[in-house]
């Protein structure tokens, strides 16, 4: 399947089916954003409140870092749901809310460890100059890792290892999939960049509109993870089921 039928299949998906496509991000993603935003804010106006707002404090910076970490991964556990209820219904057999939530909250240290792995070849690889100029390479190399975790039930290193070989002499397709998403997407990701800069006033209001712009963020961004991920579970499932996709 050329990249840009991959990419019209899941432009089909999530507005064919939005239900599907995006009420595990909604459920999940949402709240998430609601609480960690909440928690910052409240730490920021007592614990930190007579501080200005600085991620060069050590106590500032480990609370961000928390809360971060947080979203981060309840964003994998929300993305994983997103990809089992995309699988079903390309498969025929959509899947309830609760199906689809299942499998990746159950198998949460999985993601979380297979978040680790990866956002840690990430950073070993800033290290040095190889590093750097293989880092596309391995990106795409791996860009299905988290579809063979969600289904085929495979650990975090056998799911890295499974992106690896279905990768194999289909580099140049994913690639042309990234560069089209990139394309489609770089207008919302602009706008939604924009409504951060915004954020203006005295250090309370910065505080508080902080947490609100984080919940603004969390909505609007449902969409678009929900395109990003039907675009990585199509190209999946044609590699893996061709006769489905």
């Amino acid at each position: 399947m050329p990249a840009r039928k991959v990419i019209a299949t899941a432009w089909a998906l999530v507005t064919h089916h939005p239900r599907e496509a995006m009420l595990p991000l909604v459920v999940i993603q949402i709240p998430v954003a609601i609480l960690t935003g909440a928690v910052l804010a409240v730490l920021l106006l007592t614990v930190f409140g007579d501080q200005e707002i600085n991620t060069n404090d050590g106590g500032q910076l480990l609370a961000l870092l928390l809360v971060s970490g947080t979203q981060a991964l309840f964003a994998q556990v929300a993305r994983g749901s997103t990809i089992v209820s995309l699988a079903g219904v390309i498969r025929g057999q959509p899947l309830t809310l609760t199906q689809a939530l299942d499998p990746a909250f159950s198998r949460m240290g999985g993601l979380l460890a297979l978040v680790v792995l990866v956002s840690a070849g990430v950073l070993i690889s800033f290290v040095t100059l190889i590093g750097l100029v293989l880092l596309p390479y391995m990106i795409l190399r791996f860009a299905l890792a988290f579809e063979a975790f969600m289904l085929e039930d495979l650990g975090p290193w056998p799911a890295l290892r499974r992106s690896w070989e279905l990768m194999r002499g289909h580099m140049l397709r994913m690639l042309g999939v990234v560069l089209l998403t990139a394309v489609i997407l770089f207008g919302p990701f602009l706008f939604i960049s924009l409504m951060g800069e915004a954020v203006r006033g005295d250090r309370n209001t910065q505080v508080i509109l902080g947490a609100v712009y984080s919940v603004v963020q969390g909505v609007l961004l449902v969409p678009i993870v929900a395109f990003v991920t039907a675009t990585t579970t199509v190209f999946y499932l044609n590699l893996r089921e061709p006769d489905r996709v």
